[in-house]
């Protein structure tokens, strides 16, 4: 293998917060980072991790660069051989054998998803986790305009990988400099999707008023929302009346059925049948879809074959049969990953005893102890073993295991989801695909952390919360010996970030932001006071388009950019009528958490400038007065002052219009425009 095969590029973040990506004694903020996001990114996870290690780990605990080749289970030992990187081998006995060899182990072949594959393909084909640049995906980059890169993938991984290709492909477009344009002129991702996808950004709205939102999983994860006495977890199939009520509760958040993006293959149904939730956690994916970079169709793709221009012919078979995708020239599939590969060193006999199915991607054990044990096996532990395993939930895992290890243990109850029965049950339906397995059959993170906490009696660390209050955190769990100081620092960190969410609006610009993107109709009527400055009307259309933050003379850094663009007809009430352009930046900084709009160059309507104004957002007690998220700003232009308002009136986590009013006053100006945004209705792309 590669050194750089399956690593992460270093900007790219988590999909939870870091209350979530953390362990319970080792604050963020105390790792020496200048300033830590609220979703890391991968080298600063990397640096926690160092950080940790350091704190907590002897460094004579590490072998590095030894494979697992065999293990054995003896009367009195685990028996355990391993090669060292010059091939060497090494026998060793253990008391106990602890496997975090990790679920996701190795991407599956394109052709365990795709019955057809021709054996030499003229085109790349990568699994979604090594996609890094443009410039990865094509076998001849000199020719690639007009070109179609396929996306195969029904999750999580499908949805971010194709956001992030149309990221580039809208940065290529975009950004200053012509050359990178025409090689990828016209380029557009073509989405094959199994099932329908809700795509939902980082940060969300708090309760249905829109006007306060927290980061994803401090919302997801609220203790107040389970109802009271003890906290019990679920796991497995859902049933009818929880399907619908999580479709229910996903459309609320994003505000609507997802009908005006514009595919057919994106809309849920009302009723059945329809899949299970699926979501991907992308905060673009669903305005690159409407702007058309992202073309989704629901179907499974059957036969992929070279084309004779050197482009490949994908099939895909669809509910009313099977139809064709041409000119591809590039593949990445996002079909999962084997975690088989992560535990071939078991013996026949260990793996008759865990019920192993070579076949199961999804439930390839039957484990009990909240996903970490089999009784048959007592000397054997698993840790984040199972889809979607959260820090919190494997740090949980093994402190219930040293428990069970240190008062020898050897069996534990079985909560009624983990009974072999129910999950041999549930692996079968897995293999039917069933629409009642969810996305993540072991996903009641809040359920077995609190089950683990009360099992492991565990004192509770709630800081200003109360007891039912706020998100869960790792931390708010403690045991002797723990590090009490850091464990506080975190809580108190939390709880500032919550109150700063729900009380003080942070995150409004940022999700203001977002909402932003793609495409608009445009409305705007001029309405002047002097007779030498004419009133009228504008029509015509405007687009936020995406790209990397550019550098300009302020020196200021940015974490999100648009090109903003604008294009109608201006009809004068004196009767004269011309064609209006114009443009701008808008700035995203998650320092600042500040939303900013520039001046674009007269000389080049793709740099930057100068500042023209900063939103100030107000507080949430306001905004849900007014029934609309709102902010102001001015700008004194030589001898004109300008005066804007916004008002932005979510609906979930979506924007269908947005009103900008200025006020200008100068010596020869004084008038107001208003300008009135709403979503285009959408042309549904089907086939």
């Amino acid at each position: 293998m590669s050194p750089h095969e399956g690593y992460l590029h270093p900007d790219t973040p988590t999909n939870l917060s870091r209350f979530t990506v953390a362990f319970s004694d080792l604050d963020w903020n105390a790792i020496g980072l200048d300033s830590v996001p609220m979703f890391p990114k991968a080298w600063q996870v990397n640096q926690y991790l160092e950080a940790y290690r350091t704190k907590n780990i002897p460094s004579d605990c590490f072998r590095f660069r030894h494979h697992i080749t065999k293990t054995e289970k003896t009367a009195t030992s685990w028996r355990v051989t391993a090669l060292d990187g010059e091939g060497r081998e090494h026998v060793q006995d253990f008391n106990y054998l602890l496997i975090g060899s990790g679920f996701f182990s190795q991407p599956r072949p394109i052709k365990d998803n795709v019955p057809n594959v021709a054996t030499a393909l003229k085109v790349k084909t990568m699994h979604s986790s090594e996609f890094r640049t443009l410039d990865d995906l094509f076998a001849n980059r000199s020719d690639v305009a007009d070109q179609k890169i396929l996306m195969i993938g029904g999750g999580n991984s499908a949805g971010e990988a194709a956001a992030a290709v149309a990221q580039q492909l809208s940065d290529a477009s975009w950004s200053p400099g012509k050359g990178r344009k025409e090689q990828y002129k016209s380029c557009k991702i073509v989405h094959i999707t199994p099932r329908p996808l809700y795509a939902l950004p980082p940060y969300n709205p708090t309760d249905t008023s829109n006007v306060s939102l927290l980061p994803l999983d401090l919302k997801l994860y609220e203790l107040s929302k389970r109802p009271p006495g003890p906290i019990v977890a679920n796991a497995g199939q859902l049933t009818q009346a929880v399907k619908d009520m999580i479709h229910n509760a996903l459309q609320a958040q994003i505000g609507g059925d997802q009908s005006d993006l514009g595919s057919s293959a994106l809309v849920i149904p009302p009723s059945e049948p329809r899949s299970a939730v699926y979501v991907a956690l992308s905060e673009t994916y669903p305005e690159f879809v409407r702007s058309g970079l992202i073309e989704v169709h629901s179907g499974r793709v059957v036969e992929i074959s070279n084309a004779e221009d050197g482009t490949c012919v994908t099939q895909v078979q669809g509910a009313d049969g099977t139809f064709t995708i041409e000119n591809v020239g590039a593949v990445i599939y996002a079909t999962g990953y084997s975690p088989i590969t992560a535990i071939d060193f078991l013996p026949l006999d260990v793996s008759e005893k865990l019920q192993i199915c070579p076949s199961s991607m999804r439930l390839p054990l039957i484990l009990s102890g909240w996903q970490t044990m089999s009784e048959a096996m007592p000397e054997m532990a698993f840790i984040g073993f199972y889809e979607g395993p959260y820090w919190p939930m494997i740090e949980m895992q093994a402190r219930f295991t040293a428990q069970r290890w240190l008062a020898e243990q050897h069996d534990c109850p079985v909560p009624r989801y983990e009974e072999p029965a129910a999950l041999l049950k549930l692996r079968e339906a897995m293999r039917n695909r069933s629409q009642f397995v969810p996305q993540y059959w072991f996903g009641d993170y809040l359920g077995y952390v609190e089950e683990l906490a009360a099992h492991l009696q565990l004192a509770r660390n709630d800081g200003a919360f109360a007891e039912r209050e706020g998100p869960i955190s790792p931390a708010r769990y403690l045991s002797a010996g723990d590090d009490e100081a850091q464990a506080k620092a975190i809580v108190q960190d939390l709880h500032y970030t919550w109150l700063s969410c729900t009380t003080h609006g942070k995150y409004v610009a940022r999700a203001t932001f977002r909402a932003l993107q793609g495409k608009w109709r445009l409305n705007r009527n001029i309405d002047s006071r002097l007779s030498s400055f004419p009133s009228g009307v504008l029509e015509g259309e405007a687009s936020f388009h995406p790209r990397s933050p550019t550098p300009d003379k302020s020196g200021e850094a940015f974490d999100l950019e648009y090109l903003y663009q604008e294009t109608g007809v201006l009809r004068l009430q004196i009767g004269a009528a011309m064609t209006a352009r114009r443009s701008y930046v808008y700035r995203y900084s998650e320092a600042k958490d500040q939303l900013s709009i520039w001046f674009v160059k007269p000389e080049s309507d793709l740099e930057v400038d100068y500042l023209f104004h900063n939103l100030q957002f107000a507080y949430p007690s306001e905004a849900k007065a007014q029934g609309a998220c709102s902010a102001s700003a001015d700008h004194l232009c030589v001898e004109d002052m300008y005066w804007t308002k916004y008002s932005f009136p979510f609906s979930g986590i979506s924007l269908r219009s947005f009103t900008t009013t200025h006020t200008v006053k100068g010596p020869s100006k004084d008038y107001t425009m208003v300008t009135q945004f709403s979503r285009p209705t959408p042309a549904t792309v089907s086939i």
